[in-house]
C-alpha cells in the first residue's frame, strides 16, 4: 500500500549518509573516500601501463640505451605518487607527472614510438583526478613536450597543427574532469530532490493519517448515534466491526481489504436515523406501513453516505446488508453472488451477533443455537459458502 513512500524515503536515506557498523558515514566523507580509491586505482594503472611498455622496450633493445628496471621502476613510483598528491602541491604533482612521461618517453621513443600514447592516457587522468584546470594545465604541458620527443623542437610556430595539438591535449585534460563534475552537481540536485520528496512523502502520511483518524471518528459518531437510536449500547458495532474482519480473512480477503470492510461494516445500519422514533422504538409488533419504513434505512444509509469517495464500500455495505441469498431480501432483491461480497459478509456477522445480544424481546442465545440458526439460514438468506467458513472458525477457536 505504501511500496512508493518507503522507497523514496530509503533513497533519501542514501543522500544524507551510509550507514556502517554501528556508525553513520556522511555523504560528503563517502564522496571523498571513493574519491580516494578512484585515484588510486587510476595511479597503480598508470603506474602499471609505463612499465608494461618499458618492458616492451626493454625486450625489443639491443643497446646499452634500453631502460633498466630500476629505471622503469623510479618512472612508475613518480607517475603513482603524483596523481595520489592532494592540497596545494597538487600542481606540483601534474608537473611531475607530465615531466615523468617526457623524460620515460625520450628514453624509450626509439625502442617503442607508441610510447607517446602514453600521455594520451596520464592527461586525463590527471584531470579526473586533479580536476579540470589541473587537467587543462597537464595537456598544455604535455604538447610541446609531445612535440619535442617527435621532431626535437618543443614548439614550431610554423607548424600548422602546433595550435590543434594543444588544443586537443587541453580538452583531453579538461573534458572528463568537467563531465564528471557536472555529473556530480546533477547527482547533488537529485539528492536534494530526493531529500524534499522524503519531506514531502513524510507530509502526504501524515495527512493520509490524519484523514484516516477523522474518518474513522466520524464513523465511530455515525455509528454509535445510528445505534443509539435503535435502543442498543452501541458495542454491537464494534462486534460487527471484529467479526467482519475475522470472516473476510477467512475468506482469503487482502488484509487491506479487510481492514476497509471492518471499518466499513460499523455503519451498516447508519440509515436507521432516518427512521421516525415513533417507529423504531415502538414497543410492539410494527404494522405493516411501519415496516415499509424500516426497511428503507439500508437505501437512506447510502444516501447519507453520499459525496465523499472513502465511503464507497460504507455505502455498499449499508444499502445490501439485507440482501438474501435466495433474492428474499431488501431492498433490490438482489440473488446470490450478484450481492457484493462485503455486504454477504456483514449479513453473516450481523445476524449473528444480533443472536448473541440481548434484545428487549430475547435474551442471548448461546453460541451453539447461533450457530445452528446460522446453518439453517445457509442457502436461504445467508451465503453458504461464508456460514460454512464462519462456523468452521467459531468451533475451531
Amino acid at each position: 500500500m505504501h511500496a512508493p513512500s518507503e522507497t523514496l524515503m530509503r533513497a533519501a536515506a542514501k543522500v544524507r549518509s551510509r550507514p556502517g557498523p554501528g556508525v553513520s558515514i556522511p555523504a560528503e566523507l563517502v564522496d571523498r573516500l571513493r574519491g580516494m580509491e578512484s585515484a588510486t586505482s587510476l595511479a597503480l594503472l598508470s603506474a602499471a601501463l609505463l612499465a608494461l611498455v618499458g618492458l616492451a622496450a626493454a625486450m625489443r633493445s639491443t643497446s646499452e640505451l634500453a631502460p633498466t628496471g630500476a629505471f622503469v621502476a623510479a618512472c612508475g613510483a613518480l607517475l603513482a605518487w603524483s596523481l595520489l598528491v592532494r592540497g596545494r602541491i597538487a600542481v606540483v604533482g601534474v608537473v611531475v607527472a607530465i615531466a615523468t612521461i617526457t623524460a620515460f618517453s625520450a628514453v624509450t621513443f626509439e625502442l617503442t614510438p607508441t610510447v607517446v600514447w602514453l600521455f594520451a592516457f596520464v592527461v586525463p587522468v590527471a584531470g579526473l583526478v586533479h580536476g579540470a584546470r589541473l587537467g587543462a594545465l597537464a595537456g598544455a604541458l604535455s604538447a610541446p613536450a609531445l612535440h619535442w620527443i617527435e621532431t626535437g623542437v618543443a614548439i614550431d610556430l610554423i607548424d600548422p597543427q602546433t595550435p590543434f595539438g594543444v588544443l586537443i591535449l587541453v580538452a583531453l585534460g579538461a573534458s572528463p574532469a568537467y563531465l564528471l563534475t557536472l555529473a556530480r552537481r546533477r547527482r547533488d540536485a537529485l539528492n536534494v530532490q530526493l531529500v524534499r520528496a522524503e519531506g514531502l512523502v513524510i507530509e502526504a502520511e501524515r495527512a493520509r493519517t490524519a484523514e484516516a483518524a477523522a474518518r474513522h471518528q466520524a464513523i465511530f459518531m455515525l455509528a454509535r448515534a445510528a445505534e443509539a437510536r435503535d435502543g442498543t449500547t452501541g458495542i454491537h458495532i464494534e462486534h460487527v466491526r471484529d467479526l467482519a474482519a475475522e470472516l473476510a480473512r477467512a475468506a482469503g480477503i487482502a488484509e487491506v481489504e479487510v481492514h476497509q470492510i471492518a471499518w466499513s461494516a460499523m455503519l451498516h445500519d447508519v440509515g436507521k436515523l432516518r427512521v421516525p422514533d415513533r417507529v423504531l422504538l415502538k414497543p410492539g409488533s410494527l404494522a405493516e406501513d411501519e415496516w415499509d419504513l424500516i426497511r428503507q434505512h439500508p437505501v437512506w444509509g447510502e444516501e447519507l453516505l453520499m459525496g465523499d469517495d472513502g465511503f464507497a464500500l460504507a455505502r455498499q455495505i449499508a444499502r445490501w446488508h439485507h440482501e438474501d441469498w435466495d433474492g428474499s431480501g431488501y431492498p433490490d432483491g438482489l440473488r446470490g453472488e450478484a450481492i457484493p461480497l462485503p455486504a454477504r459478509i456483514v449479513r453473516v456477522v450481523d445476524v449473528f451477533d444480533a443472536l448473541q445480544s440481548e434484545r428487549p424481546y430475547k435474551p442471548p442465545w448461546p453460541i451453539e443455537r447461533s450457530l445452528e440458526e446460522l446453518r439453517r439460514m445457509r442457502g436461504s438468506g445467508l451465503d453458504p459458502a461464508l456460514v460454512d467458513l464462519f462456523v468452521a472458525h467459531r468451533e475451531s477457536a
